[in-house]
């Protein structure tokens, strides 16, 4: 019963972080890790664990390619914690299309928040995003985790 209304409480997760990564640079480790105890709970109560399984193993690719990309610099620890926990919720079937969202939405994204930087920012700006050229993963994140999880 609990497991049809994760996906909603995923959603307002992947809200928060990206509200709070405009607003502080960050994604604190309390709201990373709400997916995870999440889907602890949705593992205890289900009757069936193997399509969690398949989650699990997605997940664990993903935590591996965001390992290298926090090791190269390309994103954030935070970032990495939350794309992994939001691969949890992505049915395997929608994975392959979720990935082509996160790119699709993340060179587009780049492009709006340079310009948004650009034009409406300013160096002693209280918004992370306004005082600093920085990309908000979070919000590509989001957008991909969403749809993963509503739309196909």
């Amino acid at each position: 019963m609990i497991a049809q209304y994760a996906p909603y409480a995923m959603a307002v997760i992947l809200a928060a972080a990206f509200l709070l990564e405009i607003r502080t640079g960050r994604i604190p480790n309390w709201l990373s890790a709400l997916p995870f105890v999440i889907f602890a709970v949705i593992l205890v109560m289900a009757e069936d664990r193997s399509a969690l399984i398949w989650q699990m193993i997605l997940a664990a690719c993903v935590f591996g390619f965001g390992l290298g990309m926090f090791a190269i610099g390309g994103m954030g620890a935070g970032a990495v914690k939350l794309m992994t926990g939001t691969v949890l919720f992505i049915p395997y079937e929608n994975a392959f299309y979720a990935l082509l969202v996160y790119f699709a939405v993340f060179f587009t994204s780049t492009l709006f928040f340079v310009q948004v930087r650009k034009y409406f920012g300013s160096d002693d700006s209280n918004w992370y995003l306004m005082a600093n050229a920085v990309l908000p993963l979070s919000f590509t994140i989001g957008v991909a985790g969403i749809c993963g999880m509503f739309v196909f």
